[in-house]
């Protein structure tokens, strides 16, 4: 049963992503060519709901602000941030965003996550460290432990600040035919934060690591979590008719191989993706991930800003 209800959640996330498009590159790219921040918003949102559920869980016995762990800040972790922003602009899309390419058609996004598992199996834990001497890191307890109240009036300051700068711009409108915004976002959080209570490493990108790092065996429990989340977006495709094929040239399959693989090994790096970063790092105030998740999006920014075209077309097709 509980099974079940995490397959349901993770579906919800994956619908939910792919009908408002969740990703940070195209984020970046609105905040640049259209000078708004409404998805910036969102993900706002998004992380202070979630945080406010893993809060209200904490009543409740789960405890994931003492059970999910985190590092200190150091180069590592920022090294780890560059690495991925840099990756995601290459490749054109976030690990989110890359998924929901994929099952949107654009094939050349496969390249993007078979690299990011290359990363993590050439790259696990015991052989990047061994290879460059990396020092051991030692874990630290979330900020917020033992402080159940103090995240939700976090938690509950940010999701009305974000809400309302959302609903003053977009009201209640759905953008291009999706979902709107404001409400999707919220759900997301919300769906996460009860995800966490049931299951630490419900994110995609932690389940690509612990297969690649022989931590969970292949079994359908360890490959439920990603399978629920494309099942959740190629139904979203269908549902809003978003399917187009696009098989991709030579070069896009290079840059999403060569992208994926950057993002891979900062994800090693970090450890945990952009997923890991917003939903993990800003809920529960972890160090390591804050400060990745910083040196992410400035690097995503700088790179797309310098990269911009000079005659005012967009900057990817992602926008």
């Amino acid at each position: 049963m509980l099974l079940i209800i995490i397959i349901a959640l993770i579906f919800l996330i994956g619908y939910s992503s792919q009908r408002t498009g969740v990703c940070m590159v195209r984020a970046m790219n609105e905040v640049i060519e259209r000078r708004r921040g409404h998805r910036l918003a969102g993900f706002l949102l998004a992380a202070a709901t979630a945080m406010m559920v893993m809060a209200a869980a904490e009543y409740l016995g789960a405890r994931p602000f003492t059970t999910i762990l985190g590092a200190r800040t150091d180069w590592i972790a920022i090294a780890g941030g560059v690495l991925y922003g840099l990756g995601s602009r290459i490749n054109g899309h976030c690990a989110i965003g890359t998924a929901a390419a994929l099952t949107s058609g654009q094939m050349s996004r496969s390249v993007s996550i078979a690299a990011m598992l290359v990363a993590a199996i050439c790259l696990g834990p015991n052989m990047l460290r061994a290879a460059s001497l990396l020092p051991m890191r030692e874990q630290v307890v979330s900020p917020l432990a033992g402080n159940a109240p103090i995240a939700l009036a976090v938690g509950g300051t940010l999701a009305m600040l974000a809400g309302y700068y959302l609903y003053r711009r977009l009201k209640l409108r759905r953008p291009g035919g999706g979902w709107s915004p404001l409400l999707a976002m919220a759900l997301i959080g919300a769906a996460s934060g009860a995800l966490f209570a049931l299951d630490q490493q419900w994110l995609y990108t932690s389940s690509i690591a612990k297969i690649a790092y022989g931590d969970t065996p292949f079994t359908f429990r360890a490959i439920a979590v990603p399978i629920a989340l494309i099942v959740g977006m190629v139904v979203a495709v269908v549902i809003g008719g978003m399917f187009r094929l696009q098989t991709g040239n030579i070069r896009e399959w290079a840059r999403a191989a060569f992208g994926g693989l950057l993002m891979g090994i900062g994800a090693t790096f970090v450890p945990g993706g952009n997923d890991t970063m917003l939903f993990t790092g800003i809920p529960l105030l972890l160090p390591n991930l804050l400060a990745a998740y910083a040196a992410f999006v400035v690097t995503l920014y700088l790179a797309l800003y310098v990269g911009r075209p000079k005659d005012g077309q967009q900057i990817s097709a992602d926008v």
